[in-house]
């Protein structure tokens, strides 16, 4: 499985510590070979120190070329992403992909290509109705830099549960990726 945590813009993220808790319960299951896709100096470190805290989970950033990453994301069974180029990546490749939106909403047209309606899990829209605030993603209301916060981590792991088909009382012969 793979997990990309970051977006161009915080407004497009899902807070790390809500995703340390998404990450926390796939570890749990010891199910699951996660590993966790970025770039740039600060989410190299972030990642590297989240990936440590897990038996399952490993950060690939910096460790892989562009077209390593590629083979290694052609190789998933499952993305999670935000509204970012992983998740578009992955896609490509026909692999189930879910993104979580923040103040951004698929129906702009920037959902990866294929994916069902259902593989995108949105923020609150009747907590934030102006969603999306922008085509861009770079302007939002005062009021909406927490709207992925309306998002709840158990939401994000039933999620990849249902798609690869798993539960937790589902013994696997082989860990999903």
């Amino acid at each position: 499985m793979g997990i990309a945590p970051f977006a161009a813009y915080t407004s497009k993220m899902y807070p790390l510590d809500l995703m340390q808790k998404v990450i926390a319960s796939l570890d749990q299951e010891q199910k699951f070979n996660i590993f966790l896709f970025g770039g740039g100096t600060n989410e190299k470190e972030v990642l590297a120190n989240m990936a440590s805290q897990y038996s399952s989970v490993t950060s690939i950033v910096g460790k892989l070329t562009l077209t390593e990453e590629l083979e290694l994301i052609s190789n998933l069974d499952i993305m999670l992403s935000m509204d970012s180029g992983n998740g578009h990546l992955a896609a490509m490749y026909g692999l189930p992909v879910i993104t979580l939106w923040g103040v951004t909403h698929p129906f702009a047209g920037f959902a990866p290509f294929g994916q069902a309606e259902g593989n995108s899990i949105l923020s609150d829209r009747e907590q934030f109705p102006f969603i999306p605030t922008s085509i861009y993603r770079n302007k939002f209301p005062e009021c909406y830099e927490e709207v992925m916060r309306t998002i709840e981590p158990d939401t994000v792991v039933g999620k990849v549960f249902k798609i690869l088909d798993y539960s937790s009382t589902h013994h696997h012969n082989q860990s999903p990726k």
